[in-house]
C-alpha cells in the first residue's frame, strides 16, 4: 500500500483547534467537514497553511494542489500550484469570512467538484 501525505479532515481540524491565530483556518476546515466536500477533497497542512488536492497524494506537492494561507490581517490567500513558476500560478486574496464560498467557486472553476446546494 502506498503511503499518503493527505490526512483525515478530523486530524486537520485538530491541528487548528485551540490556536487563536488560525481561527479562520479552523472555521474553514469545519465548514468543509460539515459539507459534502469532505469526502471528495484530500488535504494536508504545512505550518499554518492548508493544502488541498483532488486525490490522495503520496508526497507533498505531487501534482496540482490548492494552498490556502492565513495572512493574519483578516484575509486568506488562495494559490493554485499547478506550475512551479510562482508568477504563473492563479491566486486570490479574500476576506477570511468568504473563504468557504471562495473554495466552492474555485472547485467549480477547475472542475474538481461541482457546487452543491446545501439543505
Amino acid at each position: 500500500m502506498t503511503p499518503t501525505m493527505t490526512r483525515p479532515w478530523a486530524d486537520i481540524e485538530a491541528t487548528y483547534r485551540g490556536r487563536d491565530e488560525v481561527a479562520a483556518m479552523l472555521r474553514l476546515v469545519q465548514q468543509v467537514r460539515a459539507s459534502p466536500y469532505e469526502t471528495g477533497l484530500h488535504a494536508w497542512t504545512s505550518m499554518h497553511d492548508l493544502c488541498i488536492a483532488q486525490a490522495p497524494c503520496p508526497y507533498p506537492y505531487d501534482g496540482p494542489y490548492l494552498r490556502i494561507s492565513p495572512r493574519f490581517d483578516g484575509t486568506i490567500e488562495f494559490r493554485y500550484a499547478d506550475t512551479p513558476i510562482k508568477d504563473k500560478q492563479w491566486h486570490r486574496v479574500v476576506n477570511e469570512h468568504d473563504a468557504f464560498a471562495h473554495l466552492e467557486r474555485f472547485m467549480e472553476q477547475v472542475h474538481w467538484i461541482p457546487r452543491r446546494t446545501f439543505a
